[in-house]
């Protein structure tokens, strides 16, 4: 069954390559001792950014400089992070510099972790919000082994905490723009990661290649991604549209939220071959109907694709005791239902840096 099927297929896999390792930075970040000079180093790989919108990267001389900021449609962001690359006399300003690889990382999102993860450098994380959120899973196994302490009261992060663990760099939300100032007064160097925001997976999938950049793993990083994408535009280009629709998600008390058409998740299914039931929706926010407006649709629609946390072992039966309404869906009826529970997967960790394994989760329903 589809429905069982997703909740096994979705567990996101890690790959291992051989490969091959560049000598890159060395020593320590800025705010440590100004006894420790930097090296000069030989850059033998770089990046080339070919989807994504929300960060680029200079090659200048002695230095690279990593840029992340807003896209259309977003409240406007910008920052700067400068990786030395050999021994420069400009004042750098307020602009975090890294002379190194970080060694102690603390990341205000569990997406962060998938990247890192990909680049064998999840041992650098020492501090973190959301901890309790992270599924069941190897990689939250790593997180408790390697005793990363939760850095947030809810959504604040604890001043207390943050500084006890000490990053060097701590990865942080756009949105907090006003907490920035307070980070690095304490000695704390930040850098804003929004890689939410691209328009694709793929493009969301790049933002590796800055992590890369950041962790001395340009080669690693290049190599990730060229694969993934490889295996993604493969699947693309041998999807057909043959009509079939889908809907998305589940209702909250009375209203059925569903994303615009130009989401990202919307765009990746389609790229499967699925047509979307609301092609007009084009806000960039998620459109709100009713329940019974779906309840509607959902008669009609091919495909229902749920992202969702629920107990262990959950069913398509218990699915349709919790609105019996859904036993009429043509998707049920058909067995057509995709279910991912992000309670016992790694769905919103490592589904990111995966989009290739989702894609083909949905390139291989229609042929059912």
């Amino acid at each position: 069954m589809i429905f069982q099927i997703l909740m096994t297929l979705i567990l996101i896999r890690k790959f291992s390559y051989t490969i091959l390792l560049v000598s890159f930075l060395t020593s320590c970040i800025q705010h440590h001792s100004e006894n420790n000079i930097p090296e000069i180093i030989s850059v033998t790989d770089t990046i080339h950014i070919k989807y994504a919108e929300g960060f680029e990267v200079n090659y200048k001389t002695g230095l690279i400089e990593i840029i992340t900021r807003s896209i259309e449609g977003n409240s406007f962001f910008s920052d700067s992070l400068y990786i030395l690359t050999d021994e420069v006399s400009n004042n750098l300003a307020e602009n975090p510099t890294l002379k190194a690889t970080p060694q102690i990382l603390a990341c205000q999102s569990s997406t962060h972790l998938a990247f890192l993860d990909a680049l064998n450098c999840l041992d650098k994380v020492k501090g973190m919000c959301g901890l309790e959120y992270i599924p069941e899973s190897d990689l939250k196994d790593e997180l408790i082994k390697n005793k990363v302490v939760e850095i947030c009261n809810s959504e604040s992060v604890n001043m207390e905490l943050l500084q006890k663990v000490s990053p060097d760099l701590f990865l942080i939300y756009p949105f907090e723009t006003e907490g920035k100032d307070k980070y690095e007064s304490a000695g704390i160097n930040t850098f804003f990661i929004a890689e939410y925001l691209e328009k694709s997976a793929l493009a969301r999938l790049e933002w590796i290649k800055l992590f890369g950049l950041i962790l001395n793993k340009t080669t690693e990083a290049n190599v990730f991604f060229e694969k993934a994408e490889k295996e993604y535009l493969d699947l693309k280009s041998k999807s057909k549209n043959d009509s079939l629709t889908f809907i998305l998600n589940l209702p909250y008390k009375d209203s059925w939220f569903m994303p615009s058409a130009g989401s990202l998740l919307v765009k990746l299914i389609e790229d499967a071959g699925l047509n979307y039931y609301y092609p007009e929706s084009g806000s960039t926010e998620n459109d709100i109907h009713s329940s019974e407006e779906v309840w509607n649709d959902g008669m009609v629609a091919d495909y229902w694709i749920v992202i969702a946390g629920r107990p262990d072992n959950f069913s398509l039966a218990d699915l349709i005791n919790e609105q019996p309404v859904y036993a009429e869906f043509k998707s049920v009826k058909n067995n057509n239902v995709l279910f991912c529970n992000s309670s016992t997967t790694d769905y919103f960790t490592k589904g990111v840096i995966e989009p290739q394994v989702i894609l083909k989760i949905c390139y291989m329903q229609p042929a059912h």
